[in-house]
């Protein structure tokens, strides 16, 4: 019976010390002594007594038998009981060892101990495995002294009160006879030798010995078990449990460790946060384990440089380095490599340079800086891939070009993905990351992780996740605890991603600016030509932009396939269109402007056609799409998939022999006359802003959305916050929006300005366009990109913008071209998307969102340019500028889209709504996504601080890393306390009700439980549980009752004086709150309709049963053992390891 199974069995009570049976004829037959010659014999003749001693600690039952002819003594029979087993204390008794955990117990032992009197000395370094008990009282009666002596441990075992398979020989005697007095002769011999020491001898993991007093160390063992430890010790305890394992076997490694001692030696990870070092130790892990890892912290948080430090433990391997980035991107990786004058240099990084956008053969080949274009040599590599979410369309070419032609081509491989935190559209986009990590083998992770098909269990997964975001207020712990318990395997296994809230709870020093409250300014030009609302203007748009679907205007004929998918092609570049039109108008009118007149040339040119072809018959081809209409945008990547290798140039005269040629000229003319009403008003509207920058200093204008700006701009610099920082970044999604902003800025006397693009950048300061933005960005943010990011000879005791002021001052004697960049600063940068990942751009305190990205993800990921660890500004601002005049009529336009598209109706064909299984897809995704996007739209409007937080589901939700590393952090400081931890203690804490809501335990059990003399004992399986006093769960997995322990770590110890004392109802109801829960998992109780109960499969059986069906291999190894559910669910059976009692 195990020590759990003692406490809570209320079977027969615990018997401390039995003798063996006798009875009086074996006494007879057996009693020594040869028969003298002649002698008579005389009958023997006992006299038998029974006496029982009722005392304070024990009850003895005794039955003697006295010989009458020779006096001999016999025992026939004793039986010791603890006196509670037989009566309850008298008023104002105390019981000794009444306990449930056994801590009065050792209370009594330590209290022992203490007193003067009581001499406790070890022997060394011999080793005293005899056993032996002697007891001498003060009373001068013989028969008080007594011994033991034998094979029994003085353990629970030992004494009878816990089963054992161990056979024991003991002997007892009482009375002062020539055994006792041997037994005190060797006694007092060994207790003289010099080996017996009052002091024990400690060796630390080191080698180092430190002497204790004996006596003290063992006050100081025991005392552990009744220590009132604290929630915060507890909980360290719970991942101690869960993960040292882990940890001590990185610890124990020696190459690996030698291996982190060589990068401990280098810049980069010496510049790291104590967090970062962790995800990097842990990413490193996962790479030299599993040759694949995620890494996506929050924005923020510092990817690049926990990459970098990746990038130089694998350098130092000698891997080849190659790393995928986006083409904006490039500066931001190619300013590490060695030569560059980066704080790195010393490190003296070395790795290839390629983006997203080169996973095509041509494009690899015009590179001259290798012979091996496509990485395919013998050399053991590692593949970094900056947003790796860019490349999570399996079905897309560059995908395809990277797993076929680079990844798989390769037999020693590491590849590490840095990608963006939110999961806002399918699972599958992290599944198809995930197939990279193993060169595209669905199989890849069977051996390592249990997980037989990639697909299969994504597929699941997203089942779920489906009808989770169809859920009106879907909770992320919800939708973990329906996951496949093998999917959060993988990702818990391969995933590094914390949250700035993680990570400001485990480490003391992280300075974070304040984020305020965000301004909303809900504005738009007031009349715009003829035109006095956004939402009048978009109901003028064109009607059908037919001049984008001409394969609506085609016959039914042999190839109905081919044209139903063109034309289900065509109806969702229509629905783009329309997308883009709306996206444009919200940005600026001048972008709509631009973006009319494109497409108004495109329905011309093809009205044209039409008629050159209707006048000579010359049979003419419609021009292709035009590309130019989605830069900056989104929806570039669905333009090229659409389009790739799919485009099907349309003859006219097919149109025109099809009988609908009149029919698309006639929707064409409609196009047109809708297109020239809105390109006519807003030529005139341009017509109006021209003529107010004649006018040198002109702040007033028609466009009350630049003259917002313009004012919010000048309120700023007003009010002189952060010591007077006139440091703002105006993000727009489009390349015309900016350079309107920069031409009127610019006209209107504003100066220390610049314009930042993908395809050209501008200053205030020159006419020049130029490529390289990077300049600029030094100009605008000089404290973070040039005195932060590069390596200089200057030294100061001061920190922050004190040590950069004195760097000024350094730089003007001894690096004059870099002290003119500090010189010409720039106050205002007007930047599109392609700032809005990767820089540093925390100079600046205030971020301006001239558009509302359609994807907020952007929102969080602008904001993070200056959000960002060791800011120089005490608080940072947002502005949010919304096109109509409230949120709600602004998601409603969007819905506008999709009714337009369901009401449209062309010329001479039937729409058929269903979508092939591609567009299919890509719809439902979009139509569940949009709810999870209003959703963060409408939290903008009150706080940026969660946009990436508790109610967005990210990969931080898939990954149990962040307590490892919590773990970690504590164990360096005190990894000997958690080794010494006994089993069983307890703690408890009042809870708050917004993360624990009922009365009950947090509890960690131990399958199976430890066997006696079994210190190596390794559980199989932990149960980590929140259950009410009912038994039944409150949190259902694991990671949620982490999380729960976590909020609560730091509470102050509470625990009611009943449980501390052992009060049997007390404990009697946490007996029944465990038992509950274990009959829960083996089977449970359904009501039948005629009111009776039936037993049915428990939670336990029915997980089993589901992971069984999806192939699970650990479920495949359980049922080979044969345990059925019912008998494993027993006390006996379960280690309670730790506990914590939860009030609310």
């Amino acid at each position: 019976m195990s020590f759990l199974g003692k406490i809570f069995n209320k079977g027969p009570k615990p018997i401390i010390a039995k003798s063996h049976e006798g009875n009086l004829d074996s006494l007879r037959a057996n009693r020594a002594g040869p028969q003298s010659p002649g002698a008579v014999k005389k009958p023997d003749v006992f006299y038998v007594t029974a006496s029982v001693e009722l005392g304070n600690t024990t009850t003895k039952c005794i039955v003697m038998a006295t010989n009458l002819n020779t006096s001999e003594c016999y025992l026939l029979n004793k039986t010791v009981k603890m006196t509670r087993d037989i009566r309850p204390p008298k008023p104002n008794e105390e019981v000794f060892g009444k306990t449930v955990w056994g801590i009065e117990l050792s209370k009594e032992a330590v209290a022992f101990l203490k007193q003067d009197k009581v001499i406790a000395k070890t022997l060394e370094p011999n080793f005293c495995h005899a056993k032996s008990y002697l007891f001498n009282p003060d009373k001068k009666d013989d028969r008080n002294k007594y011994f033991i002596s034998g094979s029994s441990n003085l353990t629970e075992a030992g004494i009878g009160l816990k089963h054992t398979n161990n056979i024991e020989l003991n002997i007892a005697e009482t009375g002062n006879n020539n055994q006792y007095k041997e037994l005190v002769v060797w006694f007092d011999s060994l207790w003289a030798r010099p080996q017996a020491h009052k002091e024990k001898t400690l060796v630390s993991p080191d080698g180092t010995k430190t002497k204790i007093d004996f006596k003290q160390y063992l006050i100081n063992e025991i005392e552990r078990i009744f220590i009132k430890y604290t929630p915060r010790e507890l909980y360290y305890k719970v991942l101690f449990e869960l993960f040292g394992n882990q940890l001590l076997e990185t610890e124990n490694d020696p190459d690996f460790n030698r291996q982190i001692g060589r990068l401990e030696n280098s810049v980069v990870y010496n510049t790291l946060y104590e967090f970062q070092k962790k995800g990097v130790l842990s990413l490193i892990r996962m790479l030299q384990k599993y040759n694949g890892a995620i890494l996506a912290d929050a924005v923020g948080l510092g990817k690049t440089w926990s990459a970098l430090a990746v990038i130089k433990f694998f350098q130092l391997q000698g891997r080849e380095v190659l790393l995928l980035c986006p083409k904006k991107l490039e500066h931001n990786w190619r300013r590490y490599l060695k030569h560059q004058d980066s704080r790195f240099e010393k490190d003296q990084f070395d790795f290839f340079l390629r983006f997203h956008t080169d996973m095509h053969e041509d494009r690899l080949e015009k590179y001259i800086d290798r012979a091996d274009k496509f990485f395919t040599n013998d050399k053991p590599k590692l593949i970094v891939i900056d947003e790796s979410h860019n490349l999570r369309n399996d079905k897309s070419s560059r995908y395809k070009f990277l797993l076929e032609r680079i990844l798989k081509e390769n037999d020693d491989v590491k590849i590490l993905l840095l990608s963006a935190t939110p999961i806002n559209n399918s699972l599958n986009d992290i599944r198809n990351q995930f197939k990279l990590l193993v060169q595209g083998d669905v199989g890849g992770y069977e051996e390592t992780l249990g997980i037989r098909n990639l697909n299969y269990t994504f597929r699941t997964a997203q089942k779920v996740f489906n009808e989770w975001r169809e859920e009106p207020s879907p909770r992320i712990s919800d939708f973990i605890k329906k996951l496949p318990a093998n999917f959060f395997t993988l990702t818990d296994s391969l995933i590094v991603a914390r949250t700035r809230k993680m990570i400001e709870g485990q480490q003391t020093g992280l300075t974070f600016p304040v984020k305020t409250k965000p301004l909303n300014l809900f504005v738009t030009p007031s009349q715009l030509g003829n035109f006095e609302s956004f939402e009048e203007l978009f109901d003028h748009f064109p009607p059908m932009l037919s001049g984008y679907q001409p394969s609506f205007y085609l016959e039914d004929e042999e190839e109905k396939d081919v044209l139903h998918d063109e034309r289900q092609r065509d109806r969702f570049l229509v629905k783009m269109m329309y997308i883009l039109m709306v996206k444009r108008l919200e940005s600026s009118w001048y972008s709509f402007y631009s973006t009319v007149e494109k497409i108004k040339d495109h329905h011309q040119n093809a009205l044209d056609k039409i008629k050159a072809y209707q006048e000579g018959k010359a049979n003419s081809k419609l021009n292709e799409k035009d590309e130019n209409l989605f830069d900056d945008d989104d929806l570039q990547n669905d333009y090229e998939e659409l389009t790739l290798g799919k485009k099907r140039k349309i003859n006219l005269s097919d149109i025109d022999a099809s009988g609908n040629l009149e029919n698309f000229k006639k929707d064409l003319k409609k196009d047109l006359d809708a297109l020239d009403n809105l390109f006519i008003n807003l030529q005139k509207f341009e017509n109006k802003i021209d003529k107010e920058t004649l006018r040198p200093g002109n702040l007033n204008s028609a466009d009350d959305k630049l003259q917002t700006l313009i004012a919010e701009i000048n309120k700023k610099r007003a009010t002189g916050e952060n010591n007077g920082n006139a440091k703002v970044v105006i993000f727009t999604v489009y390349r015309d929006t900016a350079q309107y902003l920069f031409d009127q800025l610019k006209s209107r006397g504003f100066d220390k300005l610049a314009m930042v693009s993908g395809s050209g950048s501008q200053t205030s300061d020159s006419d020049e366009e130029t490529k390289n933005f990077e300049p600029i960005l030094e100009r605008f943010a000089p404290y973070t990109k040039l005195f932060m990011e590069k390596e200089w000879d200057f030294q100061t005791p001061k920190k922050g913008l004190e040590a950069y002021h004195e760097w000024i001052s350094w730089v003007a004697q001894n690096h004059p071209k870099t002290y003119a960049k500090v010189q010409q600063p720039i106050d205002i940068l007007i930047a599109t998307d392609a700032l809005s990942e990767g820089q540093n751009l925390q100079d600046a305190d205030m971020v301006i969102n001239y558009d509302i990205h359609w994807n907020p993800v952007r929102i969080i990921q602008r904001l993070g340019r200056i959000d960002r660890l060791g800011s120089p500004n005490k608080k940072i601002f947002g502005i949010n500028f919304w096109p109509s005049n409230n949120i709600n009529s602004y998601l409603n336009l969007q819905g506008r889209i999709e009714q337009r598209m369901a009401a449209m109706k062309l010329a001479g064909a039937e729409v058929d709504e269903k979508f092939s299984d591609t567009f299919q897809e890509m719809i439902h995704d979009e139509s569940l996504d949009q709810r999870m996007k209003n959703r963060m739209m409408e939290q903008m409007q009150v706080t940026f601080d969660d946009l990436d937080g508790n109610d967005t589901f990210g990969f931080d939700d898939l990954s149990l890393e962040r307590y490892r590393q919590d773990l970690l952090e504590e164990f360096n400081k005190d990894k000997a306390k958690y080794l010494r931890m006994p089993k069983g203690i307890y703690t408890g804490f009042k809870a708050d009700t917004s993360v624990c809501a009922e009365n009950g335990l947090i509890a960690l059990l131990g399958y199976p439980a430890r066997p006696a003399k079994s210190p190596q004992h390794e559980y199989k399986v932990f149960d980590l549980i929140y259950i009410n006093k009912q038994g039944k769960l409150v949190l259902l997995n694991q990671k949620d009752v982490l999380d729960a322990l976590t909020h609560h770590k730091d509470k102050d110890r509470f625990v009611p004086d009943a449980v501390d004392k052992g009060d049997d109802a007390a404990i009697q109801e946490l007996v029944s709150t465990i038992k509950a829960w274990l009959n829960s998992q083996a089977s449970e109780e359904q009501v039948q309709e005629d009111g009776t109960t039936k037993k049915v499969m428990g939670t336990e059986a029915k997980d089993l049963l589901s992971k069984l069906r999806k192939g699970d291999k650990d479920a495949l190894s359980r049922v080979k053992q044969n345990v059925k559910v019912d008998e494993k669910f027993q006390l006996d059976n379960f280690d309670l390891i730790t506990w914590f009692l939860v009030s609310v």
